[in-house]
């Protein structure tokens, strides 16, 4: 799963580090540079990802602030997906 968000946060990212993979301190904004319009996007796709409405699960952009709390959303979207279709028959 954190392969697959870092391919997707590479793809909306300005400024790349070096290093892989992708740290859970680096902020999005400052050390990424992706702008915030970019993070709705980005979360949209994630959403995408996991075959899940992220608009209607409420969730909090503005408090998506680094990688590593990307990746907790995307556990979270994981999970709604797993607890989705697991309600399907």
């Amino acid at each position: 799963m954190e392969l697959r968000v870092e391919r997707l946060v590479l793809e909306y990212a300005q400024a790349v580090p070096k290093g892989r993979p992708l740290e859970a301190r680096l902020s999005l904004q400052n050390d990424l540079a992706i702008e915030s319009l970019s993070l709705v996007s980005l979360a949209l796709r994630l959403g995408d990802e996991f075959g899940v409405n992220v608009v209607d699960m409420g969730l909090e952009l503005g408090a998506i602030k680094t990688f590593g709390d990307l990746l907790d959303m995307a556990r979270t979207l994981k999970q709604q997906s797993t607890v989705g279709a697991g309600g399907r028959t």
